[in-house]
């Protein structure tokens, strides 16, 4: 409906996606860990919420990445299917994506963390699925 009635105006609309990570509580995770880069603690109080603070988060395994990748991509092909004209993936912020990209959430000692190339590999993973899955052209 939204992306018709821009279409409708002669616009362009783009779908944000994006995973919070370790940005979330158990309470709205039926009780789980909030999945990060790494296991770490976040300090500070969850806002809009009735007192939560943030907390601990669980270490995303390999299979979780694969899985989060493929999240991310079918996501990109629902906004299409949807009528959005494409993606734009949020990396920033303190998110998901963010969190393999700094030395203080990613504490890896595998393939995604350690070295600058390593912690940069979920994030150029994701590009390339989501563009894999709705192509890479940009709009003029």
């Amino acid at each position: 409906v939204v992306s018709s009635a821009v279409h409708e105006k002669g616009g362009k609309v783009f779908m944000q996606i994006w995973h919070v990570g370790r940005v979330s509580h158990p309470t709205f995770l039926q009780g789980e860990l909030p999945i990060s880069s790494s296991a770490t603690i976040m300090q500070g109080r969850i806002p809009r919420s009735k007192g939560l603070h943030y907390g601990e988060s669980r270490e995303a395994s390999l299979d979780d990445i694969q899985a989060l990748i493929e999240a991310y991509a079918q996501a990109a092909k629902n906004a299409i299917e949807a009528g959005f004209d494409g993606v734009e993936i949020h990396g920033a912020n303190g998110y998901l994506i963010d969190q393999f990209l700094h030395y203080h959430t990613n504490l890896r000692k595998d393939q995604y963390g350690g070295s600058a190339e390593n912690m940069s590999r979920f994030a150029l993973e994701v590009v390339m699925a989501c563009g894999d899955a709705v192509g890479f052209e940009c709009l003029e």
